[in-house]
């Protein structure tokens, strides 16, 4: 979901929580009495605590917004993985577990400039999108950084990023443990 729809999304629900409640307290000829609700009305204030657009219902949306806040929220990210290279076809092939995808499979095409672009799909099919680049340190040690860039599924929107050390073998197959946050 790009910028401007996240925008338009949370101007909704704000206009629902603000907006809402009043009207159908002017629908009734009633106040809405509620916490945090004033209304001026003629007609006796009834408590409509449990009826549909009384206090019940607002601290339901209060809960979707809270949810929604949430689901924005940066989460802790770990992968561990193993797997191999092509270098004859530049595919990468790897799996094991992560916070968010579970188990997983990882596919991917190591580019030119030893960038990969690939997809980590998760048991039930969510698939979330990466480029890992490669930075080779001092000591010959390798470090890979994630950055992740949406996908399908729950991950269509994802964002965020994780790095870590890679073990590469002679044989091009590799061991990594990286760690990061993500938002989806």
């Amino acid at each position: 979901m790009s910028t401007t729809m996240r925008q338009a999304v949370f101007l909704a629900l704000v206009m629902t929580l603000l907006l809402a409640p009043g009207a159908k307290a002017v629908e009734r000829g009633g106040a809405d009495t509620g916490p945090g609700q004033f209304g001026i009305s003629s007609a006796p204030q009834v408590n409509d605590s449990f009826r549909s657009g009384g206090w019940v219902e607002r601290k339901n949306r209060e809960g979707m917004v809270s949810r929604v806040e949430e689901r924005l929220a940066p989460r802790a990210f770990r992968l561990n993985a193993s797997g191999g290279i092509n270098l004859a076809t530049g595919m990468v092939l790897f799996s094991g577990t992560g916070t968010h995808v579970g188990l997983y499979r990882g596919t991917g095409f190591l580019d030119p400039t030893f960038v990969i672009f690939g997809a980590i799909t998760a048991a039930n099919g969510d698939a979330l999108e990466f480029t890992a680049s490669f930075e080779i340190g001092t000591m010959g040690n390798v470090s890979a950084t994630f950055i992740f860039v949406g996908g399908t599924g729950r991950f269509e929107d994802a964002a965020g990023q994780a790095s870590g050390p890679v073990t590469l073998n002679p044989d091009f197959t590799f061991s990594i443990d990286v760690a990061g946050f993500i938002t989806y």
